[in-house]
């Protein structure tokens, strides 16, 4: 593919067209050099990779061991009826080149275990948990503490889905907030509702990676889609917490 050339004139035109307030070159620059690893190839996941590369994200790995099922198809940017039985991590990777050509996507059809959490997060700048799995999460939880990384998570199921920053060091770790591991009961999905958390999710890794403050460290928005009702919860650092407490602040 060709890159776009355009004239001086033009690109100071599309300069002032797309100018932000607290958004500019640096910002810019800043995204365009980041490294995301993305845990999750589902409908979340989707709709937060299709943002950040169509926004200019560097790159994105992608790790996700699960295979595309009928009940992927309700809620998924990416899935077809075609895709049935196909590692999920693999068809999204299709899709995400043709986004952001530019942008460095790559996908690893694997579980995230203690074994190899370490090597598949290497390199990575901000990590982002959106796998429904909180045994996946406590690894990149351990992995975000141990290198101080923000970990930005996304929860949903049935017509709820929750959003939050942990960032050690700065703010609580996951362990924090869930001091042992729990689960998400898999239940049936309404089909928008990845796509809502899913962009939230993307603005909310947009912050950090250019520079301004994340808005959910410490706090965790709840959207309830029986009734259209968003509401927060406020987190705080456990000072006993066995994984983050040796931390400096």
């Amino acid at each position: 593919m060709k890159p776009l050339v355009l004239s001086p004139a033009e690109a100071t035109r599309y300069a002032r067209q797309l100018a932000l307030p607290g958004w500019g070159r640096q910002a810019q620059e800043r995204l365009k050099s980041a490294r995301l690893f993305l845990a999750g190839a589902g409908g979340v996941a989707a709709m937060a990779a299709f943002y950040l590369l169509a926004s200019g994200a560097g790159g994105i790995r992608l790790v996700d061991g699960s295979r595309v099922g009928l009940a992927d198809l309700n809620h998924h940017l990416f899935f077809r009826e075609r895709d049935l039985g196909r590692a999920k991590a693999t068809v999204a990777e299709n899709y995400l080149k043709e986004i952001n050509p530019f942008a460095l996507v790559v996908s690893k059809a694997k579980t995230l275990s203690k074994y190899n959490v370490t090597r598949l997060t290497s390199g990575c700048h901000l990590l982002i948990d959106a796998l429904n799995n909180y045994t996946a999460s406590f690894l990149l939880n351990q992995t975000a503490v141990k290198f101080r990384l923000p970990l930005v998570q996304g929860l949903v199921w049935e017509m709820e889905g929750r959003l939050t920053t942990f960032w050690p060091g700065q703010g609580p770790c996951l362990a924090c907030t869930y001091p042992e591991v729990s689960s998400v009961r898999p239940s049936a999905l309404m089909g928008p509702l990845p796509g809502i958390m899913g962009s939230l999710l993307a603005l909310e890794v947009l912050r950090i990676l250019g520079g301004v403050a994340p808005a959910l460290l410490g706090r965790q928005l709840i959207f309830r889609g029986e009734d259209f009702q968003f509401t927060e919860k406020s987190l705080k650092p456990n000072p006993h917490c066995p994984v983050c407490r040796r931390l400096p602040a």
